[in-house]
Formats: C-alpha cells, sequence, structure tokens
C-alpha cells in the first residue's frame, strides 16, 4: 500500500548554505522537490513514470513560509504528501522541522498534468490510476499582484545548468532568479520569511530572460513584488510576492 505520508531525513550539508551558514532558499526548494519526487515514484508517478504514458507534471504554484533558516550540520526532518482537487489539480504539502519536531518551514505546492505533446492540461481521474491521499489540504493562496514599477532588473540567459529532466528551468531556480533582484544589503541584514511563486510559462535553455523587482519598505519588514519576464516575446513567466523581516527580529 502506498504511504499517504513520505517523511525523509537529513542535515544540512555546506554547499547547501549562503554566507550566513544557513540553508540557502534554493537549497531548501531542491530538498521539498527530492522529497517530492522520491514519493512519487513510490506512488508510481514520478516523470519518468508518466514520459512513457507522454504525460507529466508542470507546476503552477509555491507557497513557503520560514520561521527560522536551519545552520550548517543541523539536522531536519521533511513530510509532504498529496491530495487531489477538484479532479484537475494535484495539491502538495510540506513540513520541515529540525531535530527537536519543532516545525520551521512549510509549503504548499499547486500542479497540474499535462499532455507532453499538446502541452494541454488533464483530468487526474481520467489519465492517473488511483492513489491514496494523505491529509486534507486546504488551498486559499491568492495569485501573486502585479508589480506596478520595476525598481531593480537583472537580465540573464537560460543556462544547461538550469534545467531539469523536462529541459526546462527548474521552479527552484525561478525562485533564486526573482531573489537575486533583492539588494545585498537586503540579504546581509534581513531573513526571506515568506514567497508565493505563479508559474505561469516555461523557460528554454538559450532563452534571453529579465527578472524584475518593485521594493515596498515597512521599517522592520520589506516586501518585494517580482516577476520574470522573456525578453524576446514579452512574455511574463513567473510572479512572486517576497517578504523579509529584519534577522534582529527573527
Amino acid at each position: 500500500m502506498p504511504e499517504t505520508i513520505f517523511t525523509v531525513n537529513r542535515s544540512i550539508g555546506y554547499s547547501e548554505t549562503g554566507p550566513d551558514g544557513r540553508l540557502k532558499v534554493g537549497s531548501a526548494f531542491d530538498f521539498l522537490q527530492d522529497a517530492a519526487a522520491d514519493h512519487a515514484v513510490r506512488l508510481g508517478v514520478s516523470a519518468a513514470d508518466l514520459m512513457v504514458l507522454n504525460l507529466g507534471w508542470v507546476l503552477r504554484q509555491y507557497h513557503l513560509t520560514v520561521k527560522r533558516h536551519p545552520a550548517h550540520g543541523e539536522s531536519i526532518r521533511i513530510s509532504t504528501w498529496r491530495h487531489s482537487h477538484r479532479r484537475l489539480y494535484e495539491l502538495r504539502e510540506y513540513e520541515m522541522e529540525d531535530d527537536s519536531g519543532n516545525r520551521i518551514m512549510h509549503a504548499r505546492s499547486s500542479w497540474v498534468l499535462i499532455n507532453l505533446q499538446s502541452r494541454k492540461p488533464l483530468r487526474l481521474d481520467r489519465n492517473l490510476h488511483h492513489r491514496e491521499n494523505g491529509r486534507a489540504i486546504s488551498w486559499a493562496v491568492p495569485s501573486p499582484p502585479h508589480p506596478k514599477r520595476v525598481d531593480r532588473e537583472i537580465t540573464f540567459p537560460v543556462r544547461r545548468h538550469d534545467l531539469d529532466v523536462n529541459r526546462h528551468a527548474n521552479n527552484a531556480v525561478f525562485i533564486q532568479w526573482a531573489l537575486d533582484t533583492a539588494p545585498p544589503e537586503t540579504a546581509d541584514t534581513f531573513f526571506l520569511k515568506e514567497i508565493n511563486a505563479l508559474f505561469i510559462a516555461e523557460a528554454l535553455e538559450g532563452d534571453a530572460l529579465t527578472s524584475q523587482a518593485q521594493m515596498t519598505e515597512g521599517g522592520d519588514s520589506l516586501s518585494f513584488l517580482h516577476r520574470i519576464v522573456d525578453i524576446k516575446t514579452g512574455r511574463e513567466l513567473s510572479r512572486m510576492q517576497s517578504f523579509w523581516q529584519h534577522r534582529s527580529g527573527f
């Protein structure tokens, strides 16, 4: 019988930490993605399982909240489970706990099953065999708002290093592209405490992109509205909102 809740234990490696010695946000998303991928293998719906059926998963939205960023050498436990929603969306929830059982990060994600050739979404109940649900997952995450101005902007090409097995830029890479627009002084004095990411279209190797951000100040907290755009077509590929808190109060 497939597990309804999948759990994995790991420790924070040196290469997974940033200048402050704590888990990088991109690495945190990699951890969650790895746990979900391992669970999907056990459920028989991994990327490899679906590829032979000409099917694939596409991430629609991701919402992460952070109580604290674990440090190098810490042991953590990640739990994840799935639940279908309206027969079209595959919801997945994640909890990251420290070795004392305290929740330090929490995330929800929304996925769509597509036909790899037509790229059109498909109903889950008509295209995948029965899978057991985990805990019920509520979804009340709004779409991030559009930036009204551009305060900071970086441009870059999509590199082969950015691609995953589906040959498009991985979602964790999108997150990092957005967060890279934060000024160095923000990254040095603030912690990321929440990010809400909407994924609209894929980015392929060689695409030229721009990552734009609008910043809002609020004393001990900051927020950014982000968007990632294909320079050639002008198409918006992703939109995000990030919230930051001063390290003295985190």
